[in-house]
């Protein structure tokens, strides 16, 4: 099973996606940030993010052949549906069911748990972006799909977890 977590920057997506780790036996974690932090950056190289799907089939392949791993938790932003629909079924080609997930909540939330994380120079730039993320996001949410929908303002990353585990069916 690969279960994706999308959502704007300061949603909390690295903090669920260990939660849910920690729910299966024998998963992987892979962060879209981390696996794809590249230089020059996102906002410069344009060919990035299909690098990074690519990226991210590979380590899922390698990690069901070699490492015998059938669990898989994915956190990235995925700004356009094309984009997420492009990594699905790439990895549906795995034979993996795959589930994705877009987390909101309310902006006061979202900037308080960015306010709780990041300080100086970087608390400015993640207040800004968080807020572009989430207007990029729900603006093509309505022209196809960017995952099930769930909103975090009033549960915990446990809480979380617990939600989308009963959903698909865990």
């Amino acid at each position: 099973m690969v279960i994706i977590i999308n959502g704007p920057c300061g949603i909390g997506k690295t903090t669920l996606a260990w939660e849910l780790l920690g729910r299966f036996d024998r998963a992987v974690m892979l962060d879209g940030d981390y696996i794809g932090a590249f230089h020059p950056g996102w906002d410069e190289d344009k060919s990035r993010p299909a690098y990074l799907r690519k990226t991210l089939h590979h380590l899922v392949a390698f990690h069901q052949q070699e490492g015998q791993y059938s669990h898989f938790v994915i956190n990235y932003v995925f700004e356009r549906p094309e984009a997420l629909a492009d990594l699905v079924g790439r990895l549906a080609l795995l034979n993996n069911p795959v589930y994705t997930f877009r987390l909101i909540a309310d902006e006061s939330v979202i900037e308080q748990r960015i306010r709780g994380r990041e300080q100086g120079d970087d608390l400015a730039w993640y207040l800004t972006r968080f807020r572009q993320l989430l207007a990029i996001q729900t603006e093509n949410a309505k022209r196809g799909d960017l995952g099930i929908v769930v909103d975090t303002t009033a549960l915990t990353a446990a809480g979380t977890a617990d939600h989308i585990m009963q959903i698909v069916g865990k």
